[in-house]
């Protein structure tokens, strides 16, 4: 009943949360509007999505003997205190157009960085694991849950840790803030971290709702590298280069310009608007795999036999056991 009730206030929470969105109108002035409205979207973010995540795939890992408690353990505490008290600090590395002085700008860019290092921690951490013991019965059956949370330790650490340090300091915001760089850094964190850790939950409550099933390697296969290589795809093909492009333009010629109709209609711009259909379309032949990989466990189930499934049984318990 304490999880219930403490899952429950946490939704409550997030609701009230959004109440900081709430306190301004058309009079109030554009710095106080900045800073409640990075109040919000920043603190979301790392108050909430990343500690959970760090936490759920720290206590995943654990329970299937890929990391120690301990470790685990530091990294989410490290991620809490992060999140929690530099969650704030970090906010401010978003008000550079709200008058903030660059000391400030710079302490809220450098807490803002660090909050990629735990689960960083921890998919490095699990991929050690991964490699001697992998080839067990019990870890191949749950392969793609954990390659999935990987994924979600990689694109942490691209996405919001490299891509997003990228804009994140001070003379980067002058130049870089509402360009490409920016959803750069939103569109390879955000799928990356959170619709990754969405799918490897997925699959890791599917494969303890249904146990005795056996999965479609090879369409999940197919999924997981779509995803990864398409959304990779749409980030260097197109997102990277346009919005280097605008950054050349905003030193050279000026923010307003690399933002202008003169410049966004140019030709190379087309060209790497259009580059967006090849990765677009590789993350949709993950995403139909995916979808078909789900449906296809009810529409065409195919079972182990009672004696394999007893014995996966078996040595699935054994890492949960020495780890309580």
């Amino acid at each position: 009943r304490s999880i219930v009730a403490l899952f429950f206030l946490s939704t409550v929470a997030i609701g009230l949360f959004y109440g900081a969105g709430l306190m301004w109108n058309e009079h109030t002035h554009l710095s106080m509007v900045e800073y409640w409205r990075w109040w919000l979207v920043h603190l979301w973010v790392e108050g909430f999505f990343e500690v959970f995540a760090t936490a759920v795939v720290a206590f995943l890992f654990t329970r299937l003997g890929l990391i120690a408690v301990q470790p685990a353990t530091s990294a989410v505490l490290f991620a809490t205190i992060v999140f929690m008290a530099g969650g704030v600090i970090g906010t401010l590395h978003h008000l550079y157009f709200a008058g903030t002085p660059t000391s400030v700008l710079a302490l809220g860019a450098s807490f803002s960085a660090l909050e990629v290092v735990p689960l960083a921690y921890i998919g490095f951490e699990a991929y050690e694991h991964w490699r001697f013991c992998g080839a067990t019965p019990w870890m191949q059956r749950y392969k793609w849950p954990v390659l999935f949370f990987m994924a979600v330790s990689f694109w942490n650490l691209v996405g919001a840790g490299l891509f997003g340090f990228l804009i994140n300091p001070p003379l980067s915001l002058y130049y870089m803030q509402g360009l490409n760089l920016t959803p750069l850094h939103g569109h390879t964190a955000l799928f990356g971290v959170y619709g990754m850790l969405g799918i490897g939950l997925v699959l890791f409550c599917l494969r303890g709702m249904m146990p005795e099933l056996v999965w479609n390697e090879k369409i999940l296969s197919i999924s997981f590298w779509c995803f990864n290589v398409g959304l990779a795809m749409m980030a260097l093909f197109t997102l990277l280069p346009l919005g280097t492009l605008q950054l050349l333009a905003a030193i050279n010629e000026g923010y307003w310009y690399a933002r202008s109709e003169q410049f966004m209609q140019q030709p190379i711009v087309d060209l790497l608007v259009w580059m967006r259909v090849p990765g677009d379309t590789v993350f949709s032949i993950g995403a139909l795999a995916f979808a078909w990989f789900v449906v296809s466990l009810w529409l065409r189930p195919r079972r182990q036999p009672h004696e394999v499934e007893k014995e996966d049984r078996e040595l699935e318990a054994g890492p949960v056991r020495r780890v309580a």
